[in-house]
């Protein structure tokens, strides 16, 4: 019998490798409600991480699971008494090294400093979801988001209009120039980001779906498939007419603006699609990739339908995507570095050159000595705490773990720039309102694969450059048009190496909210990394092996990304609460004593953006109390 695994490739030493020194051995996620992997099986579970800095923190690594389940599990609870007090007092202490931190950190310098700051940051390498994979391939580096990704240059005129001034600040500039397709490519279309041909921007790009048995009558390729209204589908004319229906779906109205989107807060997206659209449930089997991978991590019906609107799906309103979105190299990691390069001009090597500032090594030692801000990494907070009644106290306590030592520091306010799901359990004094409305916080999980190939001549063959599916693993897969960087060339020519990133979620129609992520959550971290290799490799075997792809021979490696709280579920109600009942991101806006909160997801739809607007908002309330 032939051995399937093998002639796939899960024998090739490239993603066997663990980078001993370079990579911490161990990868998870915050795990709050879930099952870590045992010390035994951390190898299995966490796989080939990559090359250079971020290789030691691919998605959470296992430091941060194991630290995260402490808190979980009370272990630290009779030790944070006698936590050891280390540093002099700070003015500021922020909870979390992600945009929303970083980005309240650098407003804060700038607004006093002489001010003394403290960030703490459960990861290895600081940036949240704001990282990248890099990969070396025949001589080419190919670099991959691990998480957070699709910008647009901001401008005075578009959502980004209230980063214009920290875009120039932190010198990132305001046009790209882009690799041009070579060899059988050339008449290709390929789009500069990751998002944008999952639905927004089809027509921009080469695309084909994939169709296969036994949801189609035929396994097929359909290239360019909404120029002749799917008609070449091999689906049935119920599928056809449903999915026209939405791709084309009026904008649904119920009153003036402000009562359509309470309108549409008060259901499901899954319901204005079967109820208010008339349209056939098999219509998730286009939206539910799209809510889950692009924003919530569920499926549709179980997100606001408001929510919805805030992605731009249709029914709702079709202008709240950004036009011009294009991803870097690495994703937004591109302007996290150029924010901590803006702030701690030593914490990465090299000169303020975009090419250094995106490529050069992180100097580990600058980010936290004596200075005006430091960057505490593998510190995970464990108790925040006024040091009396929040509305007298003169300021806040932390307690923090390394290495499952705690220690403790004072700050003069805190802005808590963390995820709802460890925020709720690491403040310690915060009122019934707040625990009420953290209660509602739901995070949907999902896995980022970035597969570095060798080539990719079967998309040219097929005669595309992104490719959509409908069943098995992921949904949807893309050759990026690299952007040109000077001194870090990457090719766009079929017979040369290229970086695919996947983005895969785990959703269950019909299952409540709180069962749907829990159990999702399950089924990304019950899975080892062979087994997720496996998957990988047999997906894009069956997509493309009769256009001449072999796994074994063409897949150079695979990092795995997973996110066990990637991204706000926000179910009906969210937005605006209901009667008597206020919206519980509104509760968590308003600071409380020395205390404020400025996560991104308290937006209500998660992106660098957002991150600056909460964080902003967390700030100017602390300022008030330590000013």
């Amino acid at each position: 019998m032939r051995d399937v695994p093998r002639s796939l490739g899960l024998d090739a030493p490239i993603t066997r490798r663990d980078f001993v020194g370079a990579t911490l051995i161990g990868t998870g996620a915050v795990l709050l409600g879930a099952v870590a992997p045992a010390q035994g099986l951390r190898s299995q579970w966490n796989g080939y991480a990559g090359i250079g800095d971020y290789a030691r923190s691919n998605g959470n690594v296992a430091s941060v699971v194991d630290a995260a389940h402490g808190v979980r599990d009370g272990i630290y609870e009779s030790k944070i008494a006698s936590a050891e007090p280390v540093d002099e007092p700070y003015d500021l202490i922020i909870v979390g090294g992600g945009f929303a931190g970083l980005i309240a950190a650098y407003e804060f310098h700038k607004a006093q400093p002489q001010g003394r700051c403290l960030v703490l940051d459960n990861q290895p390498v600081f940036g949240g979801e704001a990282k990248q994979n890099q990969m070396l391939v025949d001589g080419v580096i190919l670099t991959g988001p691990q998480g957070s990704n699709g910008a647009v240059v901001p401008r005075p005129d578009n959502t980004y209009a209230h980063v214009v001034g920290l875009w120039e600040e932190i010198g990132m500039p305001r046009s790209y120039d882009y690799i041009e397709p070579a060899g059988s490519a050339a008449a290709l279309k390929f789009s500069r980001d990751n998002y944008d041909p999952m639905f927004w921007g089809e027509e921009s790009t080469s695309l084909g779906y994939f169709f296969d048995r036994p949801f189609a009558s035929k396994q097929s390729w359909v290239v360019d498939p909404w120029s002749d209204d799917l008609r070449r589908a091999p689906i049935s004319p119920e599928v056809r007419r449903s999915w026209m229906q939405w791709k084309h779906a009026p904008i649904l109205a119920h009153g003036d603006d402000a009562a359509t989107d309470r309108w549409l807060d008060s259901m499901s997206y899954g319901d204005l699609i079967v109820r208010e659209l008339g349209l056939s449930k098999e219509v998730f089997r286009l939206s539910d990739p799209l809510v889950a991978t692009a924003d919530y991590g569920v499926s549709s019906d179980a997100i606001s339908a408001y929510g919805a609107k805030l992605l731009g799906l249709p029914g709702t309103d079709k202008h709240a995507i950004a036009s011009g979105a294009f991803s870097f190299p690495g994703g937004n990691t591109a302007i996290l570095r150029h924010i901590v390069k803006a702030l701690l001009p030593d914490a990465i090597t090299g000169a303020r050159s975009f090419t250094d500032v995106l490529y050069a090594p992180i100097n580990f030692a600058a980010l936290d000595r004596p200075q005006h801000t430091r960057i505490r990494l593998g510190a995970t907070v464990v108790a925040v705490r006024h040091d009396g009644e929040p509305e007298t106290s003169t300021g806040v306590d932390v307690t923090y773990a390394v290495d499952g030592e705690l220690k403790r520091v004072r700050g003069r306010g805190a802005i808590v720039a963390a995820g709802g799901w460890i925020t709720r359990h690491i403040v310690r004094d915060m009122p019934p309102s707040y625990v009420a409305s953290y209660a509602q916080f739901h995070h949907g999980p999902i896995l980022v694969v970035n597969v570095a190939v060798r080539n990719w001549k079967p998309f040219a063959k097929l005669g595309i450059s992104a490719a959509h599916w409908f069943d098995g693993f992921g949904f949807f897969v893309n050759v990026r048009q690299p952007m040109k960087i000077d001194g870090v060339p990457v090719p766009l020519d079929p017979s040369k190496p290229a970086m695919l990133t996947l983005y895969v979620g785990f959703t269950q129609s019909g299952v409540p909210i709180d069962v749907q992520t829990s159990t999702a959550r399950g089924m990304l971290f019950a899975t080892t990394y062979a087994d997720f290799e496996l998957q990988v490799r047999k997906q894009l075997q069956q997509l493309f092996g009769a256009a001449g792809f072999d796994a074994k021979r063409d897949i150079a490696g695979i990092v795995l990304n997973r996110w066990g709280h990637a991204y706000l579920a926000p179910q009906p109600g969210f937005y605006f609460g209901g009667p008597g009942r206020p919206a519980p991101l509104e509760v968590i806006r308003q600071r409380y004593g020395r205390i404020a909160f400025g996560h991104s997801e308290l937006s209500g739809r998660q992106s660098w953006g957002r991150a600056a607007q909460e964080s902003r908002r967390a700030l100017k309330q602390v300022m008030e109390v330590i000013a």
